[in-house]
């Protein structure tokens, strides 16, 4: 995150809203107002032109103010001027009535480390006894549930303690009271995007059985970038609570003042700030500085995380080079193995080398003696032809005589039918001419 950059977390462009936000102011007013008061003008000059600009931006009316951030929160929740503020927006939460009775010293309860990602953070009491742990992440943690039971069993602790101590002998673990974990998110991490459809999040703490009984620990969880993707048709108390932290749209300042009118005191009070730059650029400063030191952290952590990341990575490669190494003996092993396999394998091939050039010598002189039985081939194909030609022709001579054999036959065999009619005929005359001697000869 980059210095000049925390002003855009901070002041957010948006459309005046002269009924809610105020009038707008010219920048010289302001700018002489600033220079009237000493020290404001000398924090206002230490800042960047962005961060001045920004801020002359909101105190014009051309920007509004977030109150993420732990003084501007501070400032609109102050448990001691509006109790009621922090009690109404914590039972819109939880569901249920809560009244803020104190709000509590942190006493090195924060887990280390932890505040890099954090850009507001409040410990309060119930009339009750209830600790509820409200915070605000820019960034939410990468191990949400986890770091959550580790800080709501360390209030758990604390709270036994304190308890055990005051009661004496007449100690009883039912006097423990529930812990509350209210953790709000600018930016949730992908844990909470696999449900895109839910912003809120209650812990439920129940047996296989089905019996359910009262948990100490409690964990809500409000991931706001995906409360912004989502509609809000029905615009609930607690919608508008959420809009009220995360939202500078003006349709939504709008809306929650005009259904729930008692935002508007609240939104008068950022609006003083207008009015009173010399109160903003202290308030805006200590912002700086606390983002400043976040930043700073969040760099250490996220450079301890990387070493820590790298001395794993190099841990892991030390291993693989050594199982790389190893793998590499045995192949070098394995390798002069090869070696010498390939050296008599070049021994064979070499006298398979010559056996195969005998073996092309040979198949030379047979391709030769191929060669010369295709042409005898040739020859005696050719003879064959010209032998089967003759021998159609014969046979062509052969057939022409069959047919006229057979003419001369059929000429012979009707010349006999013919000789064998002319004969009976004869014979029937000479038998005619013997009856009619023989007659004569009678007479």
């Amino acid at each position: 995150m980059q210095l000049n950059n925390v002003s855009s977390m901070i002041f957010t462009p948006v459309k005046s809203l002269p009924g809610v936000l105020g009038e707008t102011r010219a920048r010289e007013e302001i700018l002489q107002q600033i220079l009237e008061e000493r020290e404001a003008f000398l924090q206002f000059n230490k800042m960047s032109p962005q961060e001045q600009e920004a801020l002359l931006e909101f105190c014009m009316g051309n920007r509004s103010l977030k109150i993420t951030y732990d003084p501007f929160f501070h400032n609109i929740f102050d448990p001691i001027k509006h109790p009621e503020r922090l009690s109404r927006f914590l039972s819109a939460i939880l569901d249920q009535e809560v009244i803020v009775r104190d709000v509590l010293p942190r006493e090195g309860v924060r887990l280390s480390g932890e505040s890099s990602l954090m850009i507001m953070d409040i410990l309060v009491e119930t009339t009750e006894g209830t600790l509820i742990d409200v915070e605000m992440q820019k960034i939410g943690y990468k191990f949400p549930v986890e770091r959550a039971f580790c800080y709501g069993s360390d209030l758990l602790v604390r709270q036994y303690d304190r308890t055990k101590t005051l009661l004496g002998k007449t100690f009883s673990y039912k006097d423990i009271r529930p812990v509350y974990i209210i953790v709000l998110m600018e930016k949730s991490p992908s844990f909470f995007w696999k449900c895109p459809d839910t912003y809120i999040h209650h812990s439920i703490f129940q047996l296989d059985s089905g019996l359910s009984i009262e948990n100490l620990l409690n964990f809500t969880y409000i991931p706001l970038d995906i409360f912004l993707n989502m509609p809000h048709n029905e615009f609930t108390e607690l919608e508008a609570w959420l809009y009220f932290l995360s939202s500078d749209n003006p349709l939504h300042i709008q809306r929650i003042v005009e259904k729930y009118p008692f935002f508007k005191e609240l939104y008068e009070d950022i609006i003083r700030f207008r009015y009173h730059p010399e109160e903003l650029i202290a308030m805006y400063s200590e912002a700086l500085l606390i983002a400043d030191r976040n930043t700073v952290k969040l760099m250490v952590d996220e450079m301890r995380q990387e070493n820590d990341e790298m001395r794993q990575k190099n841990d892991e490669m030390r291993q693989k080079n050594d199982e790389l190494r190893q793998e590499y003996d045995e192949l070098r092993q394995k390798n002069d193995e090869m070696r010498q396999k390939n050296d008599e394998m070049r021994q064979k091939n070499d006298e398979m080398r010559q056996k195969n050039d005998e073996m092309l010598q040979k198949n030379d002189e047979m391709r030769q003696k191929n060669d010369e039985m295709r042409q005898k081939n040739d020859e005696m194909q050719q003879k064959n032809d010209e032998m089967q030609q003759k021998n159609d022709e014969m046979r062509q001579e052969n057939d022409e005589l069959r047919i006229k054999q057979d003419e001369l036959q059929a000429q012979i065999e009707e010349e006999r039918l013919r000789q064998d009619e002319e004969r009976m005929q004869m014979t029937a005359e000479i038998e005619r001419l013997k009856a009619l001697l023989a007659q004569k000869n009678k007479e």
